[in-house]
C-alpha cells in the first residue's frame, strides 16, 4: 500500500467510512494547518535572516528599482507578500521609508509572493505531497525538539513549516475526493458549482477575493486551487479567475496594517490595493479573448493538462506582467493616492511615537526610528535657540507665543522617546545598539535641559520688557558675540547629530570652550559698567543670569557632542551622564 493510500484510510477515507461532516473538518483541519505551516516557516526564516533584513528594506529602497528588488527579495526569504505589505506599511507610518519607496518594495513583494505556488506546484504534480510532507515534519520536529542553538533550530522550524504546508494540502485533496471521487453522491451537484465558476471569470474573481480575504493568504487560495485543477475538479478558466481574486483578497493585510496608523501608511496600503484591483481589473477585461486563451494555449504546448505547474506560472506571469507596468506608472500612482489620502497640515512625528508596534516587529528599525525622532528635536531644539536669541534683541510678542509651542513640542518629545526607549530596552538587542539607545536617552534629556534655558531666556527678558528695563550699547555687542558662539555650536550639534558624524562634532565642540571664555570675560565687563556707572544696577537685572544660561547651553550641547564623539559607554566613561 503506497504512503498516500495509508494516509487516506487512515483518515476514514480509503473505505468510504467518513461522514459528510468529518470529510468537512478534515477539510478545515487541512486549512488550519496549511496556514500554521506558512507562519511557522515565515517566522523562522525572518529568525535566520535577522533583524538586519528589515534594515536593508529601510536602507535600500532609494529608487524604485532597488526597492522592486528588495521586495521581491525579502518576500522570497519569508515567503510572505502580505507580511512584506505590511511591513512597508510599518516603515512608511514611522518615517523611515518614503511612499515612493514603498511602492517599489510592494511591485518586488508581487512577484516574491509567486514563489510559493510554484514550490508547491513541483511536489504537487508528482503525487508525493503526503509522502514529502511526513517526511519534511518528521526532520524539522526532530531538529527543533533535539537542536537547542538557535539557528539551527530556525531550520528545522522551517522545514517544519514546509512539512505543515504540504500536509495540510494532502488533508485538503483526500478530504476533497469524498466528495468529488469517482462514485461521490455530490461528485455531479460540486461539478455543476465550479462549471459554473469557470464560465464566469468574474464570479471566480469574486470567490477568490473573498476566500482569501478570510484565511488572509494567497498561497492557501491558489495552493487549493492547483490541487482541484490537479484532479480535474475545476477547469483552467475558473481556476485562473480564482487565481486573480486572490491577488486582490491578498491586500487586507497591509490595509489592516495600516489602521490606525498615519496618512502616509493609508497610502501605501491605497496603493497595493490599486495595483492589485487595477491589473485583475484589466486581466479580466482581457479574460476570454487574451489572457485564458494565451494561457490554454502554453498549457497545451508544454503538454501540461492538469498540471498545477501552470496555474503556478500563470500567477507569476500576472504578477511580472502587473509589477512592471505599475513601475512604468508609480508618478501617476503617487499622484492618485495623495489625492484619495490628503496629508494632515503636518504630521506630528510625536503621534507615531504613541505606536509601539514596530517595537515588536523590528527592534532594530524601531531604534532607527528613535534616530529620527531624536533628529526632529534636535530641529525643534534649533528653532527655539534661534529665537530665544531674536527675542532677546527684538521685544516681539508673538515671538512668546511660538517659543511656548517649541517647548511644549520639546517636552512632549522628551517624554514620547523616552517612554519609547525604555519599551525597547525589552526588547532583544546587542550591545552596540544598547549603547546607542543610552546615548539617545541621554540627547534627549540635554535637548530638554536646553529648551529650559531658552524659556529662562524669553522670561528674562519678557520681564525686563515689563519694567522696561533696555540693554546698554555695549551690552547689546557683548550678548551678540557670545550668541554668535553659541549658534555656531548649536548649528555644527544639530549637523552631527542629523549625520551622526564625529568629525563635525569634534570641529563643533570647540566652541564650548569659546563659550565658557567669553561668559566669564562678558561678566566681568558688565561688572566693570556697573562700577562705572556706564550702566544703573536696576536697568542690568537678569544679566548675569542670561549669560549663565547661554553657558549652560553650550555645555549640554558639549554632551550631545561627546556622545556622538566617544564611540562607547562605561562604567568609567566620564561621558556616561
Amino acid at each position: 500500500m503506497s504512503i498516500n493510500n495509508l494516509i487516506s484510510v487512515s483518515l476514514g477515507f480509503g473505505d468510504g467510512g467518513a461522514s459528510n461532516f468529518v470529510a468537512v473538518l478534515y477539510i478545515l483541519c487541512g486549512l488550519g494547518i496549511f496556514l500554521f505551516g506558512i507562519n511557522m516557516m515565515g517566522s523562522s526564516l525572518k529568525a535566520i535572516a535577522g533583524d538586519k533584513m528589515r534594515v536593508i528594506i529601510e536602507r535600500s529602497t532609494n529608487t524604485p528599482i532597488k526597492g522592486m528588488l528588495v521586495g521581491f527579495a525579502t518576500t522570497m526569504l519569508t515567503q510572505s507578500a502580505s507580511g512584506t505589505s505590511a511591513l512597508a506599511v510599518s516603515l512608511v507610518g514611522s518615517g523611515l521609508m518614503t511612499f515612493g519607496q514603498a511602492i517599489g518594495v510592494l511591485l518586488g513583494a508581487n512577484i516574491g509572493g509567486t514563489i510559493l505556488t510554484i514550490i508547491l506546484a513541483v511536489f504537487s504534480q508528482f503525487k508525493v505531497m503526503p509522502m514529502v510532507s511526513v517526511a519534511l515534519v518528521f526532520v524539522g520536529a526532530f531538529i527543533v525538539f533535539f537542536f537547542k542553538k538557535k539557528k539551527v533550530n530556525a531550520i528545522g522550524s522551517v522545514i517544519l513549516g514546509f512539512g505543515f504546508i504540504f500536509l495540510g494540502l494532502a488533508f485538503i485533496d483526500m478530504s476533497f475526493d469524498h466528495f468529488i471521487g469517482e462514485g461521490s453522491a455530490y461528485k455531479e451537484d460540486i461539478e455543476r458549482i465550479f462549471d459554473k465558476i469557470s464560465s464566469i471569470p468574474v464570479l471566480g474573481i469574486t470567490v477568490g477575493t473573498l476566500f482569501t480575504i478570510v484565511v488572509q493568504s494567497s498561497s492557501a487560495t491558489i495552493g487549493i486551487v492547483q490541487e482541484m485543477f490537479s484532479n480535474g475538479t475545476i477547469l483552467l478558466k475558473g481556476s485562473l479567475a480564482i487565481m486573480l481574486g486572490a491577488n486582490i483578497g491578498t491586500t487586507i493585510t497591509a490595509l489592516l496594517a495600516s489602521l490606525g496608523s498615519n496618512k502616509s501608511a493609508k497610502k501605501v496600503a491605497l496603493a497595493n490595493i490599486l495595483i492589485k484591483l487595477v491589473g485583475v481589473i484589466v486581466f479580466a477585461i482581457c479574460f476570454s479573448w487574451a489572457y485564458y486563451p494565451l494561457v490554454n494555449l502554453v498549457m497545451k504546448k508544454l503538454d501540461m493538462e492538469k498540471n498545477p505547474m501552470i496555474i503556478a506560472l500563470a500567477h507569476l506571469g500576472f504578477n511580472i506582467i502587473n509589477s512592471f507596468v505599475f513601475l512604468l506608472l508609480i508618478k501617476p500612482l503617487v499622484y492618485v493616492c495623495n489625492k484619495v489620502v490628503k496629508d494632515e497640515p503636518e504630521e506630528s512625528i510625536a503621534e507615531h511615537l504613541l505606536d509601539y508596534s514596530l517595537i515588536q516587529k523590528s527592534p532594530t528599525l524601531a531604534l532607527s526610528f528613535v534616530k529620527s525622532a531624536v533628529d526632529y528635536m534636535a530641529d525643534c531644539m534649533k528653532k527655539y535657540v534661534y529665537l530665544a536669541k531674536e527675542y532677546s534683541f527684538n521685544l516681539d510678542q508673538k515671538l512668546l507665543g511660538v517659543g511656548s509651542e517649541y517647548e511644549k513640542t520639546i517636552n512632549s518629545l522628551d517624554k514620547r522617546i523616552h517612554d519609547y526607549l525604555i519599551k525597547l530596552t525589552i526588547s532583544k538587542m546587542d550591545d552596540n545598539q544598547s549603547v546607542y539607545l543610552s546615548k539617545y536617552l541621554d540627547i534627549i534629556k540635554d535637548i530638554e535641559r536646553i529648551g529650559d534655558h531658552c524659556t529662562n531666556i524669553l522670561e528674562f527678558f519678557s520681564d525686563r520688557d515689563k519694567k522696561d528695563m533696555h540693554l546698554s550699547t555695549d551690552g547689546i555687542q557683548d550678548l551678540e558675540q557670545i550668541y554668535g558662539a553659541l549658534l555656531s555650536m548649536l548649528d555644527g550639534t544639530v549637523n552631527a547629530i542629523n549625520k551622526w558624524d564625529k568629525e563635525i562634532a569634534e570641529d563643533a565642540v570647540v566652541y564650548e570652550d569659546q563659550i565658557d571664555l567669553l561668559e566669564e570675560v562678558l561678566h566681568e565687563r558688565h561688572v566693570h559698567r556697573v562700577n562705572s556707572g556706564v550702566c544703573s544696577f536696576t536697568n542690568t537685572e537678569h544679566y548675569v543670569e542670561i549669560l549663565s544660561n547661554i553657558e549652560r547651553m553650550g555645555d549640554h550641547l558639549k554632551n550631545i557632542l561627546d556622545s556622538i564623539i566617544v564611540k562607547e559607554y562605561s562604567k568609567y566613561d566620564e561621558f556616561n551622564h
